[in-house]
């Protein structure tokens, strides 16, 4: 498999082909919104996880009073040993007790909160998720630290241990019924559908792609910012993908007009390029000079495409600019960052020996990668992007930043791989984050699709004894409220419980697809839907990750 890096009228192979870091943000924890009345959030725990001894009232008599102070004035006059034993024992002594007025102090505060929350959750209107921003990492951080100080200083005092953290299940199964539906507010110019769902043959392969709202655009009453586009040309697959940024109330506008410019520009360029003879170059061994030749002039195109995105939403920005409706909902005029937005693009070109050449274009965050289903357990996950970040932790660059303005800021950020993989993902971060590390993740993402019906898996073939033995060990789906209506429940398996129950690797998952199969079919609700759009829209809108609610878009192509 070969991988080189293109650039406008040249073809060079990097001096480390195929490695690249990428290391965003890890995923935050999932932390219950913040409580009406309350400034910033709240990071919740039981009261019980809290720790920290407990405070006893006792009341004297006036007699036992005067008694305990004699005997106090008594000790007050006893001389203390000042050898280095005692005053090293004294020393800790006064550390423990300032740690433990320290961490009383905290857990006060702790259970002040969960108090507030407690008497609050009732009323779900009044819960807001918030992002996991600075602010909000800091104070976590802060009532985290908190609470190991005061689990700690109680084990130190009382001989016992504190608590166990609760699961992730614990956790997720608390919060997911705080989340509340409001739908998509039509009185904004431009509402974004709910939902997008397509299932479609194209020459160079089938498509199955959903995009879906995610939980805090629910909860918060406001648009999806996500979008994507698919296209064909003969036996050529064109993708783009986009996610506006959460900030800006009209990403949205810019990530729908990114990608239909990307996709329609991409084609045109190829309806032009597209010729026999450059089919026949595509066709050849990558290392031949004219293939190579035929590999730029196709990257081109893709990063041409790019160019054309952003004066599309450059024009949609000028076409809106003095529209007072556009105003009214921001409080200030437009302006052009109210339109920022990624954007990733995609073509796949059929090659010799039965493989492809993927060129693959990216800026700012999300991921495209290929998986090889045939190949081997080492080596089947290809990444084809990597995330832009921005000036500050966690940022990532938009179509609409002045450095993204030329082809020469595009070449580090295409991409060209030949190989035999037959799975094209791309995904906005909403997907990604939730399958990070991806070199190894990603591979997890493919087995929850085989899984939950979205993908076909391999036949296990005949179910012997071992088998069978395996598919008793499987755990049941987990079930978690939907959001738009928590009186529905959609039962879905998770690869990590199905690893964790059985007792099976990644690589045991891999060879043998008996696991997967059997957990497949289990879901007759899922699989009774009519095609895998509808089953990854479902899916999409329903799996459960802690500290996962942004919208959710994945596109899968199916090469042949």
């Amino acid at each position: 498999m070969e991988e080189y890096q293109v650039g406008p009228g040249r073809v060079w192979k990097p001096e480390t082909a195929g490695e690249r870091a990428y290391l965003p943000e890890p995923l935050e924890p999932e932390r219950l919104p913040a409580p009406a009345g309350r400034d910033g959030p709240v990071p919740v725990r039981p009261r019980a996880e809290t720790g920290g001894p407990e405070l006893e009232t006792v009341v004297l008599t006036s007699a036992e009073a005067e008694s305990k102070k004699e005997e106090a004035e008594t000790e007050e006059a006893v001389p203390a040993e000042t050898g280095p034993e005692s005053k090293s024992a004294e020393s800790e002594i006064e550390a423990a007790d300032s740690a433990s007025a320290e961490a009383k102090s905290k857990k006060a505060e702790i259970e002040t909160a969960v108090s507030v929350l407690s008497e609050t959750e009732p009323k779900k209107e009044e819960t807001v998720p918030v992002e996991t921003g600075p602010e909000s990492k800091s104070a976590e951080s802060e009532i985290e630290t908190a609470v190991s100080a005061s689990a700690e200083t109680e084990t130190k005092k009382t001989g016992t241990e504190a608590k166990k953290p609760l699961s992730n299940e614990a956790v997720t199964g608390h919060t997911a019924s705080l989340w509340k539906y409001l739908p998509v507010p039509a009185e904004e110019p431009e509402p974004a559908p709910e939902s997008l769902r397509l299932y479609q043959k194209y020459g160079g392969g089938v498509v199955t792609a959903a995009r879906v709202r995610g939980k805090k655009h629910k909860h918060e009453g406001t648009n999806c910012d996500d979008w994507y586009e698919v296209s064909g040309f003969q036996n050529l697959l064109l993708a783009a993908v986009s996610d506006g940024a959460g900030s800006k109330r009209f990403s949205r506008i810019g990530a729908r007009e990114s990608c239909r410019a990307a996709a329609g520009c991409l084609r045109r360029e190829l309806e032009g390029l597209w010729t026999p003879e450059l089919a026949a170059d595509a066709a050849l061994d990558i290392c031949e000079p004219r293939c190579m030749a035929a590999c730029t002039v196709l990257a081109g195109a893709v990063q041409r495409s790019v160019l054309k995105a952003r004066e599309a939403v450059e024009a949609a920005f000028y076409t809106r600019v003095n529209d007072p409706a556009y105003e009214a909902v921001l409080g200030r005029p437009l302006e052009l960052r109210d339109l920022s937005a990624t954007l990733l693009v995609t073509v796949v070109i059929p090659s010799g020996a039965g493989g492809r050449l993927v060129i693959s274009c990216q800026v700012g965050d999300g991921m495209i990668a290929l998986v090889d289903r045939k190949g081997p357990f080492e080596g089947s996950v290809r990444l084809m992007g990597t995330a832009d970040s921005g000036e500050f932790s966690g940022e990532t660059e938009f179509l609409v930043s002045p450095k993204m303005s030329s082809l020469e800021a595009l070449q580090s950020r295409t991409k060209l791989s030949w190989s035999r993989s037959d799975l094209l993902l791309m995904m906005t971060d909403g997907v990604s984050d939730d399958y990070f590390p991806h070199e190894t993740e990603l591979r997890r993402l493919y087995f929850d699709l085989v899984a939950n019906g979205i993908l076909e898996g391999e036949n296990p073939g005949e179910l012997t004894e071992e088998r069978l033995r395996l598919c008793r060990k499987l755990p049941q789906p987990l079930s978690y409220p939907w959001v738009n209506d928590q009186r529905v429940q959609v039962p879905l398996h998770y690869t990590r419980r199905i690893l964790e129950t059985a007792g099976l690797t990644r690589e045991d998952l891999w060879r043998d697809g008996t696991a997967l199969a059997a957990a497949r079919a289990e879901l007759e609700e899922q699989l009774a839907l009519p095609d895998p759009a509808r089953r990854l829209e479902r899916w999409l809108d329903n799996y459960v990750e802690r500290g996962s609610f942004d919208d959710r878009t994945l596109v899968i192509a199916e090469l042949t």
